[in-house]
């Protein structure tokens, strides 16, 4: 593991000497002489270790780590100065420093404090890595974030995932809220305890208790002799993951609401409460605060639940994801059909960016299976997605596809050539739903002749 160190200090000559001290074969060591200089190199290399000067000429250390630390809040910045005292030390531990040395400070103390703080960083990387793998070992699942939206849910999602506070993730149906509230267990400290996930929609509401709670032996007629443990005691120390939070009866909903607030719950048929210490994560893709309007959803669970909220943007959203997204699908299809589909062609590429997804993730994985289970050879192609699409084609038909009508009145000086294109070109565009590529195949033309007519008759 190689580490990046970036010696930030106005004195050329103290900035050679620290980097000379601190040389070594899993070190790459940069310097700059202001913080300015040291600030347009942090956007382009993700520094692991900042030695600060405390005084710069043009600003002080403290300005330089907090603007730093917008653009790398993961790193550790260590203060070094010529004039040392226990309120500059104080000052800078506030600042979030992770230590402060003195420029006289014999060397070794020096080299100590630096690999100490590379010591810490290995240990988060290891950690960080560890539980990485632990969430593709277990769900056998990757986040994708390519697009700046995820990327930034991401980070949001690892810093929520370091407290025990519960977490309300929106967003329509497919976007994978279930995914990201296993992200949000495996990024946890919790992320080797039990993460159990149930939707509240499929149980119907009398078995809904028991399922949540347990029950004691006998506490109903039916009641298994041994009783039952429920979910929330199952993820005792773990996750509770509840997909349409929304379907639950109030009863249920006032029940949950004390378990969150108390971290104790009664199985049915109990009269002793019994302590548990499980992690609530909530998901819905309906809107909670007009459930509250409507009387159907208690205002206190809702804010209750909603202490960090997360919403999933629709996947017509994050284009930048959909490609990679799909050679994931593309290849677990590969190993589960005997497939061997290595590249997706450009026409194929540019109809998955542009469909509009109302299904989400959801519908592209199902429109990749169909195509994958059809397909042959090791391309993609937009003609695969074709045959994959015709018996759906989200409620267009192939003769809907190829018909198209001419509505024309010959008036008087009308250009009726012109407008015969012009319904041409506005009847392909809606039948391929405004992607350009497939409304051009249907005409016939290439696309950039479809560009043209479009720019021309300002469509």
């Amino acid at each position: 593991m190689k580490f990046q160190i970036h010696i930030v200090d106005d004195e050329p000559t103290v900035a050679q000497s620290l980097k000379r001290i601190l040389n070594s074969n899993e070190r790459q060591i940069e310097i700059s002489h202001s913080g300015k200089e040291a600030m347009e190199k942090a956007e382009h290399i993700p520094y692991d270790l900042y030695l600060l000067d405390y005084r710069l000429k043009e600003m002080d250390g403290i300005s330089l780590l907090n603007q730093l630390k917008i653009k790398n809040p993961e790193a550790i910045y260590i203060f070094i100065t010529a004039f040392g005292n226990v309120e500059t030390a104080v000052r800078a531990m506030k600042a979030g420093a992770f230590d402060f040395v003195q420029k006289d400070q014999n060397p070794d103390v020096i080299r100590f404090t630096v690999q100490r703080a590379l010591d810490t960083l290995r240990l988060r990387k290891e950690v960080h890595l560890l539980k990485n793998s632990f969430f593709q070992e277990k769900t056998q699942r990757q986040i994708v974030a390519e697009s700046p939206t995820m990327k930034e849910i991401l980070e949001i999602a690892e810093k929520y995932a370091q407290t025990d506070c519960t977490v309300l993730i929106t967003g329509e149906t497919g976007t994978g809220k279930n995914v990201l509230a296993e992200f949000i267990h495996f990024q946890s400290n919790r992320f080797n305890q039990p993460f159990l996930a149930i939707n509240c929609c499929t149980i119907p509401p009398n078995l809904m208790e028991s399922e949540l709670f347990g029950y004691e032996k006998g506490a109903f007629t039916g009641a298994h002799t041994s009783g039952k443990i429920g979910l929330i005691e199952r993820a005792d120390q773990g996750t509770l993951f509840l997909d349409e939070i929304g379907e639950l009866t109030p009863d249920l909903q006032a029940k949950l609401l004390y378990i969150i607030e108390k971290q104790e719950f009664l199985r049915i048929g109990s009269i002793e409460p019994q302590k548990v210490n499980t992690r609530i994560i909530a998901a819905t893709n309906v809107n909670l605060e007009k459930m509250i309007e409507e009387k159907t959803f208690r205002s206190d669970l809702y804010y209750r639940l909603n202490v960090a909220t997360i919403k999933l943007p629709p996947l017509r959203e994050r284009k930048e994801d959909i490609i990679p997204l799909s050679k994931i699908f593309i290849d677990e299809f590969n190993r589960r059909f005997n497939k061997s589909i290595e590249r997706i062609s450009e026409d194929a590429a540019e109809f998955l960016i542009n469909a509009p997804w109302k299904g989400n993730i959801r519908e592209l994985k199902n429109l990749l299976e169909r195509v994958m289970i059809l397909i042959e050879g090791k391309t993609l192609t937009f003609k695969e997605i074709q045959r994959a699409l015709t018996p759906y084609n989200n409620g267009i038909s192939n003769n809907d596809q190829s018909f198209f009508s001419l509505n024309l009145n010959p008036e008087k000086g009308a250009n009726l050539l012109q407008e015969s294109q012009k319904q041409l070109i506005l009847q392909a565009l809606e039948k391929s739903n405004q992607n350009r590529s497939s409304a051009a195949r249907l005409l016939g033309i290439p696309r950039t002749s479809l560009n043209f007519y479009i720019k021309k008759f300002g469509l």
